[in-house]
């Protein structure tokens, strides 16, 4: 194996590619010492990486196409799998962990009993985007990493539709009844069981908007209203439009092995 690890860098393109493919034919009981490796020779760790990735990615991809086939992946799980197309080692319960603080946090802060639902999700906005300081990445709108669940809350930046899930998933959290709507151009979450229908744009520091608001913005992009922009996407539905997020990025900054994988898991939509 030792020897197999030096030719990894062979000069010879050839020769390096045929033990790259060998290495990932040996599948995954080569992990251990692949990551041992990675650890112990960090000259090694970017084609030592590809290697790790290219093993774990059918088993990411097949438990993805299992999930939406059997309808039993929920938005959270949807998400962290996507996350793991850029860290397949991810320490899940970490980040699940995480957003339970937030949530613990949040209910410690504020008395929820007395709240109504209302109420609950503008002091979980302000809570969010302001005490804990979640915002939208302007700057680097498109940043593949914008799209990845745990790199979201790391940096606490994102782009609409990983804020909406942030909020979402802290929501759920503390039984506050969210769904997310896919807006063209756009992503929000509304708040169930109001009347008239409120909204919260998280990209936008949580705002609230009405029904009305959210016609002016898709008028206002030239598109014609329609009332059924403002349902509740399904959850394959907001799975497949962040994937196709991640697409549209990796293809432009022509990073072709991550478009691949992505394309690969929007397949498990078309089953």
């Amino acid at each position: 194996m030792q020897a197999l690890l030096q030719l990894l860098s062979d000069p010879d393109e050839n020769i390096a590619r045929t033990i790259h493919e060998e290495l990932v034919k040996l599948g995954p009981r080569v992990l251990p010492f692949l990551l041992t490796a990675q650890a112990e020779r960090p000259t090694l760790t970017p084609l030592l990486t590809w290697v790790i990735e290219e093993i774990h990615f059918p088993q990411l991809r097949d438990t993805f196409r299992q999930g939406i086939l059997q309808g039993s992946l929920d938005w959270e799980q949807g998400a962290f799998l996507i996350a793991q197309l850029r860290d397949p080692n991810l320490n899940v319960a970490h980040y699940r962990n995480l957003l339970d603080q937030l949530a613990e946090e949040f209910r410690a802060k504020w008395k929820l009993e007395s709240f109504s639902a209302e109420d609950t999700a503008q002091h979980l906005a302000m809570f969010l985007f302001k005490d804990k300081g979640f915002s939208g990445n302007r700057e680097h709108y498109y940043d593949p990493d914008n799209s990845f669940m745990h790199v979201v809350i790391d940096r606490r930046q994102g782009i609409p539709i990983t804020l909406s899930a942030l909020y979402a998933f802290v929501a759920k959290r503390v039984g506050l009844p969210i769904v997310g709507v896919g807006l063209p151009g756009h992503f929000i979450v509304r708040i169930e069981g109001i009347t008239p229908p409120a909204f919260l744009d998280a990209f936008n520091a949580g705002v609230r908007l009405s029904e009305q608001d959210c016609r002016k913005f898709i008028e206002a992009a030239g598109m014609e209203f329609h009332p059924n922009y403002l349902h509740q996407s399904p959850t394959p539905a907001i799975l497949s439009r962040m994937l196709r997020n991640l697409l549209g990025v990796y293809e432009e900054i022509h990073q072709e092995t991550m478009a691949r994988r992505v394309m690969a898991l929007l397949t498990s939509f078309d089953a």
